[in-house]
């Protein structure tokens, strides 16, 4: 007598390489984004203040210069750029996302526009 018929074993054949295939890519690494690509100081092509980016022991941050009060003397304030899910943003009080693009080595901070690097590294 046979238990399963051949229809019935092709499926569940199917259904265990998918299994295995999904735990085989779950168990791979995720690249991450080299943050050290970034670091370094960076100008606003809008006018916007100037930020630099560095890496302090494992933490990567970002100094933001503005000038603020009556005096209107630049302030430096610094913030922890965090990645979450392969994102990169600081939170100012604010959400700003931070983007790379490689090919040109310009920064985007939403909602801020463009940064260029002020100088190679």
């Amino acid at each position: 007598m046979e238990l399963l018929s051949t229809k019935l074993r092709v499926r569940l054949t199917k259904c265990l390489m998918g299994l295995a295939l999904l735990f085989a890519c779950s168990c791979s690494e995720v690249k991450k984004p080299n943050l050290d690509a970034i670091c370094g100081d960076w100008v606003s092509t809008t006018s916007k203040p100037n930020v630099t980016i560095f890496k302090e022991g494992d933490l990567y941050k970002l100094t933001l210069f503005r000038k603020s009060g009556m005096t209107r003397q630049v302030k430096p304030e610094t913030f922890l750029i965090v990645r979450e899910n392969d994102n990169l943003f600081i939170n100012t009080g604010f959400r700003i996302d931070i983007a790379y693009n490689k090919k040109t080595d310009v920064l985007t901070f939403s909602p801020n526009g463009d940064y260029i690097r002020a100088s190679k590294k």
